[in-house]
């Protein structure tokens, strides 16, 4: 007797068809953009990577917000702040650093990977050097006589940068872990792009909080 269609097994998709690039020469019903790639178990929700990342940004909304109340509250009571004129090298970096995983999401979305791996490494390198010009505005504060016990205003200062760059420590592995696994071919196409959006999403997120930061610190008390 013929066989039946319920009685075939779907064609397993080659190990090399997993790496980079190579999502069109998959067979049909295995597309790369959640349409069956993989069995549907083996295929991560995009909802989730979602979720996920709005739940950790609302975490650290509300630390943030927290330390904000504190710091409203004594502003009428703190000395003036010497702004860190590196602080303005940093905020253009951080800025350039959101353009550019804005341009690698978008060219993985066109599947364009070199352009991708680029501007995704850029972006990398941009978040390295905004941390090393953390640094630098923290030796300046130094010079200038702001220690983290000179007053409270130096105090919050050092809080809310401190706590951003070891936030963007934290973007900066992500980037990387991305990045490796992306080389690797170890992702479906559409567990790729959800970590990639997932990553962009928290990266947009900490350069807004930048801009607050600087503008909390430096013209709340102006």
């Amino acid at each position: 007797m013929p066989s039946t269609l319920t009685d075939k097994k779907l064609k397993k998709p080659r190990e090399e068809d997993r790496g980079r690039g190579n999502f069109n020469e998959l067979p049909p019903g295995y597309g790369g953009d959640g349409d069956g790639k993989y069995p549907p178990e083996r295929t991560p929700p995009p909802e989730g990577y979602r979720m996920g990342i709005w739940l950790a940004l609302a975490s650290v909304s509300m630390m943030f917000l927290a330390l904000t109340s504190a710091y409203v509250f004594n502003s009428a009571h703190l000395p003036p702040l010497e702004f860190p004129s590196i602080f303005i090298v940093s905020t253009f970096i951080v800025i350039a650093s959101s353009a550019c995983i804005e341009i690698a999401r978008r060219s993985l979305r066109g599947r364009r990977e070199h352009r991708f791996e680029l501007w995704w490494k850029v972006t990398m390198g941009l978040g390295i050097s905004f941390l090393v010009a953390q640094m630098c505005a923290w030796f300046q504060l130094v010079r200038n006589g702001f220690y983290v016990n000179t007053n409270r205003h130096s105090g919050f200062a050092y809080i809310f940068t401190v706590l951003h760059a070891v936030h963007l420590l934290g973007g900066i592995a992500a980037l990387s872990f991305v990045y490796l696994k992306s080389r690797r071919g170890l992702w479906t196409a559409v567990r790729r792009r959800s970590s990639v959006d997932a990553t962009a999403i928290y990266w947009h997120f900490l350069t807004g909080l930048w801009i607050y930061i600087l503008l909390i610190l430096f013209i709340w008390t102006l």
